[in-house]
């Protein structure tokens, strides 16, 4: 694990966007843990986050030109990495975002910032997968208008879960969407970072909840 991973994770715990407890999911789930991206409410939280977005973004093989949000969380997360991309890495990229629906008047359409072209190389992000659909969804409706090439999603956190059908939800992305996808931190790299650490004065994951984690991901989860 990198050292901005590990940094993700205490920021995910000091600004409790990471929860432990006892949560529905949009699945049905009853999860022993939650992340909520809507947690991010301050200049500095998403100045730091876009920061997180962009170490991932440069992970990948082809450097973007564009970095796209999907609606409505994908909004600030494309915006943030942007001027992270810029002012960390000295990489000028465009961004731009899509309306959940089409605008009739003003300029109209359904995308906002930069319309990608057939020259853009364009990397999306979002918060997490749970099943992907929406994000294929995305995907293909983009190459459609667009003819862009998609070379990347970018997810903060991968659940390491099955979806409805039992396959790696990720994975399933990847295949169906045909884009490669890669995460800030997976929940294996909470386990093997968080347990037992003091952050704020106070342990993030004790031992008990740990082993809730665990029994939840032996029923929903994948391998390592």
């Amino acid at each position: 694990m990198q050292a901005y991973q590990q940094d993700f994770i205490d920021f995910l715990v000091e600004t409790r966007a990471l929860r432990f407890g006892e949560f529905t999911l949009k699945s049905g789930r009853r999860s022993p843990y939650f992340f909520n991206a809507g947690q991010f409410n301050t200049g500095a939280e998403i100045e730091r986050l876009g920061y997180y977005y962009a170490c991932a973004i440069r992970e990948f093989d082809v450097e973007p030109t564009l970095v796209f949000g999907p609606a409505y969380k994908g909004i600030p997360l494309c915006i943030a990495a942007a001027i992270a991309l810029r002012q960390r890495f000295d990489m000028d990229t465009s961004f731009g975002f899509d309306r959940k629906e089409i605008k009739e008047h003003g300029e109209g359409g359904w995308l906002v910032g930069k319309e990608p072209d057939p020259q853009d190389r364009v990397v999306l992000v979002d918060d997490v997968v749970t099943d992907g659909a929406t994000k294929i969804q995305t995907i293909r409706r983009l190459k459609a208008a667009c003819s862009a090439r998609i070379t990347g999603l970018v997810i903060a956190l991968d659940r390491k879960e099955k979806n409805a059908d039992g396959e790696d939800a990720v994975a399933a992305l990847q295949t169906a969407a045909g884009v490669p996808v890669r995460s800030i931190v997976s929940v294996h790299d909470i386990l093997a970072y968080l347990p037992g650490r003091s952050i704020s004065g106070r342990i993030a994951l004790t031992a008990d909840m740990m082993g809730r984690i665990e029994t939840y991901l032996d029923e929903h989860g994948i391998s390592a």
